[in-house]
């Protein structure tokens, strides 16, 4: 039987990466929600995010929150 959390590990991050390798300087709000810090208006498709100095895989999941895979 394995254990479960209710709620997941949150992840300070510095930015997200998206498919065409560019880097964008990111935060999430109050809710969670990823929020691209531009002023243009942008369709960004992320798929790492930068954390700690690392990279990892990530996406952005149906609700605009980051989801981070983390190494465990």
């Amino acid at each position: 039987m394995g254990w479960f959390r209710s709620d997941p590990p949150v992840v300070d991050f510095e930015a997200v990466i998206d498919t065409d390798g560019v880097t964008w300087q990111a935060f999430t709000d109050d809710d969670g929600v990823l929020v691209i810090d531009t002023d243009a208006e942008v369709e960004v498709f992320v798929n790492r995010a930068v954390v700690g100095g690392y990279v990892y895989p990530a996406c952005v999941d149906d609700y605009g929150c980051l989801v981070v895979e983390l190494d465990d």
